[in-house]
């Protein structure tokens, strides 16, 4: 006698619900088995997702000791770490071995602004992300008198030169490590330093505009194709100038 289709699903379920149960308990015995047993006292951190900030930057920061953190109070550590200006996302878990998982995602600092005599590292809202504590040393420098507000830059000035330098590099990415600084003159003229291939001062004029890196990637191309010698390239008129 053949089975219906029905039947044949009957019987097939019928032999699936007891593997599901046996599996389902497994399941629950090993969970029992690890969060049933005691807890261990935190004996160690374990750290995730740090890029340029180090443990011992996050304990000061929070106000404990790097070699004797008070883990009795890590409940209150997330809250803490979240308002370092530099963190991002910040979130800890305690694991029954004994110890606590941290994992944080740092803000992503893009220039760094010089204005007076202090260093700050900004993201791409302009936001600070440190003062006079750059820890992003290979960054492009931007200086010039620009406005310092309580938690980023201001002024309309800082806001287009940032927009422009960041669609040039994204256009001519070679230029993001041969550029030094970036200086804008109290004048109205900017200056630019580059580090590489060699140290050389570039006078672009008075405005800053996509052409002018046009012109610095060709010019570069074209001195070390050519083997030319100079300290300084003059883009403010219609070709470049080496001197």
């Amino acid at each position: 006698m053949v089975d219906t289709p029905q039947e044949i699903k009957e019987k097939r379920f019928g032999r699936v619900v007891p593997i599901l149960l046996v599996l389902s308990g497994l399941l629950a015995l090993g969970l029992l088995f690890r969060w049933g047993r005691p807890v261990k006292p935190v004996e160690r951190l374990q750290w995730e997702g740090l890029q340029y900030l180090s443990p011992p930057d996050v304990l000061a920061f929070i106000g404990e000791e790097v070699g004797s953190p008070n883990t009795y109070e890590w409940k209150d550590w997330e809250k803490k770490i979240s308002n370092h200006p530099r963190i991002k996302k910040v979130r800890i878990t305690r694991d029954p071995d004994g110890f606590l998982l941290i994992q944080i995602e740092e803000k992503v600092a893009e220039f760094v602004i010089h204005v007076g005599s202090s260093l700050y590292e900004v993201d791409e809202t302009l936001e600070i992300l440190s003062k006079d504590a750059v820890l992003n040393t290979h960054l492009i420098v931007i200086s010039g008198p620009f406005s310092i507000g309580e938690q980023k830059l201001e002024g309309r000035q800082i806001f287009d030169i940032t927009k422009e330098m960041r669609y040039a590099l994204s256009l001519y990415p070679a230029l993001s490590t041969r550029i030094s600084e970036l200086v804008a003159e109290r004048d109205g003229n900017y200056t630019m330093y580059l580090k590489s291939p060699k140290p050389m001062k570039v006078f672009l004029g008075d405005k800053l505009e996509l052409n002018l890196f046009r012109k610095l990637y060709a010019s570069l191309a074209y001195m070390e194709a050519e083997s030319i010698k100079a300290v300084s390239i003059d883009l403010r008129g219609e070709d470049a100038v080496y001197h």
